[in-house]
């Protein structure tokens, strides 16, 4: 639990709740994050082994950034409460999660212990109680600011999350 706190998925969840419906935010991402990682306890290694961590990386880098850009595109329209959130989280959380650091440790830890289903449980509180304070972080953001404001901080947050994560390779790379 503590290896996903102020992770993207969580700083995710955060932006989207400041301008969506936190209920539809908080079961779409939490949705998100546990089906990720239940494909890693069902499957073992083999999404691993299919898929190379760059196309995945990548996948999730141009994710993060379309999402920033359509939150600027918005303009001034507020998504209400009622509008939008679960679709958006839930693919974009769980999209993500896949080849994370969270992702790759549930993994280990349901290979190592032999008991997958414990390792199930436990992750899916975890979900809740830190996709619960995000949506909660989010939503009080989107109390304390303007929703001009709340719309900058989000695209801005979700813009460089995803160039980070298509920059990282590179990053490894030269370093």
């Amino acid at each position: 639990m503590l290896a996903e706190l102020c992770d993207k998925t969580q700083i995710a969840a955060i932006a989207l709740a400041s301008r969506g419906s936190p209920l539809k935010v908080f079961a779409g991402s939490s949705l998100g994050f546990i089906m990720a990682n239940m494909l890693m306890v069902a499957l073992g290694g083999w999404l691993h082994s299919v898929l190379p961590l760059e196309l995945i990386r990548i996948a999730s880098g141009i994710l993060f950034i379309a999402t920033g850009i359509l939150t600027l595109r918005v303009g001034e329209k507020v998504v209400s409460p009622g509008e939008g959130g679960f679709l958006q989280a839930f693919s974009l959380v769980g999209i993500m999660e896949i080849g994370d650091k969270t992702n790759l440790a549930t993994l280990a830890l349901a290979a190592s212990t032999g008991a997958p289903l414990e390792v199930l449980m436990g992750l899916t509180i975890a979900a809740l109680l830190l996709m619960g304070l995000a949506v909660a972080a989010g939503s009080a953001l989107a109390h304390a600011l303007s929703p001009r404001r709340v719309r900058l901080v989000a695209s801005a947050i979700l813009i460089g999350i995803g160039a980070a994560l298509l920059l990282e390779p590179f990053l490894h790379s030269a370093a």
